[in-house]
């Protein structure tokens, strides 16, 4: 028996499985996407049929609730197929979805929620710059007060979503009377003033990213999210829930090359006798599943947590520490795999490969693992009395 699978809620074992059918049948050629650099526009509209574009979205808004549980068993099944999609899918409700519900007005939910839970029109947050980084909380990115509006100017870059996106969360410095008055979360729709160049990556190849240039585009001081001032709060709000929900890709990236590596174990003939007869093709295995099962425990734990507390900050140094570990074993289940596979690994045949450069990402993307152990060791330093 595995322990993690007692963490889950009835619910939560029910959406992993419809999950895992959904994605058997409309993801058959998840390598030919990664290779194009690629995912079908139509699956959006196929996410939505069942409900998986409202993570983190209130029912009464067409979501299925702020469930990080629910969240992390979506993530997890999706990304053993495609990590790719489920990186876009995560971006457009786990992050730029989860923050409207979580921050935005009565009004504000009501006119973008809706069709942001349905997959009608695909969302997307702007966060990182050229040269704001680790230090997103101060963006170079302008939202200047011109009568009831503001002219948003400036640029982010590796933006999911980017190219194909409707909607974008953006934060900005706020500038009033030719001052900054703090960073805000604004809520921008897709125009002419904002133009997106894609760009191309070593992993997540199907998954759409972008640079996003604005170009004075005039937003509504309606669009504001929480108020003038409040957005870096909103944004460590919004990186908690991202955390959570897309350590669930690596979870899945973790199964994904288990389920392979013992596949081709089991039928791979050497010296008389498939190769999972050996020890050292054992260990690989071995190592993989405790991998697996230690990062599902804690990440169905975590999640359970947010779900109790609403999501307390006083977590955050826990999402930190499942980030990092779930980040670093992907990467490492997916190079075991691949040798496992031998020379069939090093080829673009097999998912294995796409895990590794998929994963890679996850110690970059959403705070770089070096800023995650730095958040890690602040908490330390602070006396840690639960130790």
């Amino acid at each position: 028996m595995l322990i993690s699978n007692e963490l889950l809620t009835d619910e939560a074992k029910d959406l992993k499985t419809a999950v895992r059918e959904f994605c058997k049948r409309e993801f058959k050629d998840t390598l030919k996407w990664d290779e194009s650099q690629n995912m079908p526009y139509e699956l959006w509209g196929k996410m939505g049929d069942i409900g998986l574009t409202g993570m983190m979205i209130d029912t009464n808004l067409g979501g299925i609730g702020p469930d990080a549980l629910l969240s992390v068993v979506i993530m997890e099944e999706m990304a053993v197929y495609s990590p790719a999609v489920a990186l876009s899918l995560g971006a457009h409700s786990i992050l730029a979805g989860n923050v409207i519900n979580r921050a935005g007005s009565k009004e504000q939910k009501a006119q973008f929620l809706p069709d942001i839970a349905s997959g009608k029109k695909i969302a997307s947050i702007c966060l990182t710059e050229p040269e704001r980084g680790s230090d997103a909380a101060h963006p170079k990115t302008r939202a200047i007060k011109n009568g009831d509006k503001y002219l948003l100017r400036g640029q982010k870059i590796f933006i999911t979503n980017a190219p194909v996106a409707d909607i974008f969360v953006v934060y900005a410095d706020t500038i009033e009377d030719g001052k900054s008055v703090g960073v805000s979360a604004f809520v921008v729709e897709k125009s002419d003033e904002i133009t997106v160049d894609k760009m191309h990556k070593m992993g997540m190849r199907a998954s759409p990213t972008g640079i996003v240039y604005f170009d004075d585009v005039p937003v509504p001081k309606e669009n504001i999210l929480r108020g003038v001032g409040e957005g870096v709060h909103i944004m460590m709000e919004g990186l908690d829930a991202e955390r959570i929900g897309l350590s669930g890709e690596n979870l899945g990236m973790m199964k994904g090359s288990l389920d392979v590596a013992a596949k081709y174990a089991e039928e791979r003939i050497q010296f008389g006798k498939p190769i999972i007869s050996y020890q050292l093709v054992q260990e690989k295995l071995a190592y993989m599943l405790g991998e697996l099962e230690l990062n599902r425990t804690y990440l169905y734990s975590l999640a359970n947590l947010w779900n109790e507390n609403k999501g307390d900050k006083k977590l955050r140094t826990a999402t930190a520490i499942s980030k990092i570990r779930s980040a670093e074993a992907a990467v490492k289940c997916a190079e075991e795999a691949i040798q496992v596979l031998g020379g069939y690994g090093y080829t673009s045949d097999y998912y294995p490969q796409m895990y590794w450069r998929d994963a890679k990402m996850f110690a970059i993307g959403a705070g770089t693992s070096e800023m995650m152990k730095l958040l890690i060791a602040r908490r330390i330093a602070q006396g840690f009395n639960d130790l």
